[in-house]
């Protein structure tokens, strides 16, 4: 006998029926509720304090990523089964456990995903702005992410509540189908924004130029992309666009590489010539964040002779490129007129021929 039935004999009362069940049945489900609770508890101090802690820096408050409810509704539930209940009351009670649970389920699996791209897309911009900018470009992919999973959670409740979903699903086939035909090109943006978001060609923040369009990238959508011009304007563009043209990403430049060339006087003598490239050697040499590459004589122009010389800006900023250009050009010009060096200038000799004397009039003419 076993100790449950040693009380029920000692305490006959606890055989009472009441509304179809007797008393012993209603402690039954009172102690399997009470060490649910009880056990959900010990989850809530372990692992969902746990859970709290990973999203401590979130905006979004932790309310929308608790599994209480569904915990407490699967221990009512596994409480209740212990007793007879009415069947339509015990379907009922099956179809809002599981409706409660589903949507606990896409919720948390919904916060998990966001918590782990949103870390992993922080950790990969490496700075406060683009960190928030980097959060704003995962909600569009979310937005997708959800609707998957609230459609397929749908499709698994009430595949387990006995619906025949197979109809369904084949509907959502064949109109999925229909769909996709009807909006290829919002289809190929959405895919292509799954590119741009995986692969990370440009991010927001960046200065890119693609085709004749240059400016910097404000906002990636799941269809489009917004660029800020040099002119102030914004320009939208499909993510399609982009993912089908060359993208030239000027915020992943480490250096610039400079290269100017120049014509000289062909009456500068040969060892003024061969001075040329020490000169130029000498002022990048002088110049702040400059590398020399090479500076050669490199050919015979109709008005001169050209030299050619390339080095390189050891920083990535437009403006700083801009400023050593001008200073080379500048310690160019000085140090080629100390050297009595002119630069050459294009001319063309134009020679006039008379026109011989028509002989149309003169004696002896037919």
């Amino acid at each position: 006998m076993t100790f449950i039935d040693r009380i029920t004999a000692s305490l006959p009362w606890l055989k009472t029926v009441f509304l179809g069940n007797s008393l012993q049945a209603y402690l039954m489900c009172l102690v399997t509720v009470v060490f649910g609770v009880l056990l959900v508890w010990i989850v809530d101090k372990t692992v969902v304090r746990g859970l709290k802690r990973l999203t401590r820096h979130t905006d979004s408050t932790f309310d929308d990523f608790l599994i209480e409810p569904a915990l407490y509704a699967i221990v009512a539930y596994v409480g209740l089964r212990t007793l007879s209940l009415n069947p339509s009351l015990a379907k009922g009670l099956k179809a809002a456990v599981m409706v409660i649970v589903a949507v606990q389920a896409v919720r948390l699996v919904t916060r998990i995903l966001q918590e782990v791209l949103e870390r992993h897309m922080v950790h990969r911009a490496g700075s406060v702005d683009m960190a928030d900018a980097e959060r704003k470009s995962v909600r569009g992919i979310l937005v997708f992410v959800r609707i998957v999973a609230w459609v397929l959670a749908s499709i698994l409740v009430l595949d387990n509540l006995g619906v025949k979903v197979s109809t369904f699903v084949a509907g959502l086939g064949i109109g999925g189908i229909a769909i996709a035909l009807a909006a290829q090109a919002v289809l190929g943006d959405l895919f292509s924004y799954f590119v741009i978001f995986f692969d990370r060609p440009f991010q927001v923040g960046h200065a890119i130029k693609v085709g004749n369009f240059q400016g910097e990238v404000e906002s990636i959508g799941i269809k489009t992309t917004r660029i800020r011009s040099l002119s102030g304007e914004i320009i939208v563009m499909s993510n399609k666009y982009l993912t089908d043209n060359q993208v030239q990403n000027y915020r992943l430049l480490q250096r610039r590489r400079a290269l100017v060339t120049f014509d000289v006087d062909y009456a500068t003598p040969n060892d003024k010539l061969r001075d040329i490239p020490r000169l130029v050697g000498s002022i990048v040499e002088g110049m702040e964040n400059a590398t020399l590459d090479r500076a050669h004589f490199l050919s015979f122009q109709e008005s001169g002779l050209r030299f050619e010389t390339v080095f390189f800006i050891e920083v990535p900023e437009y403006n700083t490129y801009m400023d050593s250009l001008q200073e080379f050009n500048l310690r160019l010009k000085e140090g080629l007129e100390a050297r009595g060096i002119g630069f050459a200038v294009p001319t063309r000799v134009i020679r006039s021929v008379p026109a011989p004397e028509s002989t149309a009039g003169a004696p002896g003419a037919a």
